[in-house]
Formats: C-alpha cells, structure tokens, sequence
C-alpha cells in the first residue's frame, strides 16, 4: 500500500497500531485502532498492498500525514479481517479481530478530523491491487499455526516502527495541536496493540 505521497511499521501504525478512540479492553490495551501497520519503507503502501502501511522518511504536511495513516489503517482492517478469519488459534482469531476494530475506529476519527480541518486525503497510488489475499508476501502461502505465528510477529515489528517514526517523525513535524493530539493517542493506542501482540507470541510459544 505504498503512496509516495507520503514518507506506524506503525504507524505508523498507521499504523497501523489512534486518536479519538476510547480505551479498550485489556486484550488490546486500546480504543480506536491505531495505524498498526506501518514500515519503514519510503514510500506509501497502496491500501492494496495488505499489512499496515509504511511510514517514509520524508516528513509530509498535515493533509499527508493523514493521508499516510489513512492508508495505513485500511490496510490494517483488511489484514487483521482476513487473518482472523484463517488463523488457527483462538488467541490470534480475538487479537486480529480486536485490531480490525480498533483501525476501523481509528480511520473513522480520522476522516473527521481531515473533514473537521478541511484537508483532502490523498488516496494510495496505483488503486486497488487485483491481490485480494488480504495478506502481505511474507504472509502468503502460510496456514495454520505458521501464519498464526507470522502474523503476530509482523504486527510486532511493524507496530514498534510504526510507534517509532510517528514519535520521532510525525509529532514534531505537527503543527497543527489538534493532528498532534490525534498522533499521540495513537502511539499510546499502538503500545497497547503492541503489548497485546507480544502477549498473544508469548502464548503461541517462542519463535
């Protein structure tokens, strides 16, 4: 899902692992989702391209780094939907369903927001990939416990980068104190997919 529009993994994560959401229950740690899928990659994952989508180096302005989040939460809704639909542990099945809702919430807040602040999203470069997995390549091809594992350890890695590069990128290129408070709900939001995340590896066993 890469947009070179823009610059969580995260997130990020976006990410992804987000603002506007209420707390949520102790499965995720979080409300609204957070933008849990975005990688370090410079550029923007089309929504298509299936896990979160990647946050770049380059520091965009309000309307693309929201625009980055955007992409990065349909992503994640599309991912997590298709793996707890496919996984084979009921602790993976309730951490994927958790963050499908939690992203879907979080792109909601989103889109208010840009709506509120008058910003046009922009939508991911090169439309919708004829891919329909709902999974990224490291991912394809796996079942059963192997993508249960997959799964939960590349949402790990990409929430943590995700959380990475929204805190050490996106908020202080904020300008705009009400993006700001949105960017940082959504790490604390991403944090807590994240714990949940690394809980869920710790049930399935070391990796």
């Amino acid at each position: 899902m890469k947009s070179p529009a823009l610059p969580l993994t995260i997130l990020a994560l976006l990410t992804f692992c987000s603002p506007g959401r209420n707390r949520q229950s102790s499965e995720t740690g979080m409300g609204g989702a957070t933008a849990g899928g975005l990688s370090s990659n410079d550029t923007m994952p089309s929504v298509a391209a299936d896990s979160a989508a990647p946050v770049g180096d380059a520091t965009p302005g309000p309307a693309g780094i929201l625009s980055q989040l955007s992409v990065a939460n349909s992503a994640e809704i599309r991912l997590a939907g298709t793996v707890a639909k496919q996984a084979a542990s009921p602790q993976v099945k309730q951490v994927a369903r958790k963050l499908a809702a939690d992203h879907g919430k979080n792109l909601e807040q989103l889109q208010a927001l840009a709506q509120k602040l008058n910003l046009s999203l922009t939508p991911p470069q090169g439309g919708a990939s004829p891919d329909t997995t709902g999974l990224p390549p490291d991912l394809q091809g796996k079942s059963g416990s192997e993508l249960d594992r997959a799964f939960v350890q590349h949402e790990i890695q990409e929430h943590q980068a995700n959380i990475e590069k929204i805190r050490s990128q996106m908020i202080p290129a904020a300008q705009n104190e009400q993006i700001k408070s949105y960017l940082q709900k959504t790490v604390t939001e991403m944090e807590g997919h994240l714990a949940a995340l690394q809980r869920v590896r710790q049930q399935l066993g070391a990796y």
